[in-house]
């Protein structure tokens, strides 16, 4: 049997943790940004799939469907998106989840994301022509914009066109660059 010695002397050692801290410290960065992205890409699509199944919804039913902020994910109590949303067929058009007004879906908060619309600040409709109606009587386009901690290099903007379809983009409707709080 051979005799040697086994291990790591206190020198390799400590030079394998420098290495290994180099190696995390330009490592960590990277992934911070590949998180931030995932979650503002996990938002935007969750807002794209329930415009879709909203939309789906009044054109088969014949009838109006809300998408409206929400935190419980039962009304439409707030008017901060990031919180969450829901959509429900609004059958008396009021607005409002009703006894008789079944919710359909809803998204639970989204964090570390600011979430804006002018246009939809408190809801909108999809009616059963397929077209989106705001607060403003024969207004049927707007925009969702979705921005985190970088600033608006980063954000994201979600238009809905005239014909009720969602689109995302760099830009907002009029082509100018996103702004965020």
């Amino acid at each position: 049997m051979k005799n040697g010695q086994q291990g790591f002397t206190l020198g390799e050692l400590m030079t394998s943790l420098a290495v290994m801290g180099i190696s995390l410290s330009l490592a960590v960065p990277g992934f911070q940004t590949v998180m931030n992205n995932n979650r503002r890409a996990s938002a935007v699509n969750q807002m794209i799939s329930t415009m879709h199944m909203a939309r789906s919804e009044a054109v088969t039913r014949n009838l109006q469907v809300t998408i409206c902020p929400s935190t419980n994910g039962t009304s439409c109590e707030n008017t901060d998106w990031n919180k969450g949303w829901l959509y429900f067929p609004d059958l008396d058009s009021d607005r409002q989840v009703d006894a008789d007004e079944d919710v359909l879906g809803y998204v639970a908060e989204t964090s570390h994301l600011e979430i804006d619309s002018a246009e939809f600040a408190t809801f909108f409709v999809y009616r059963p022509s397929g077209r989106v109606m705001v607060n403003v009587p024969g207004e049927n386009s707007g925009q969702l914009t979705f921005c985190d901690k970088r600033g608006a290099d980063h954000a994201r903007v979600v238009t809905i066109s005239t014909n009720g379809q969602p689109h995302l983009s760099e830009y907002q409707m009029d082509g100018s660059d996103p702004a965020c709080a």
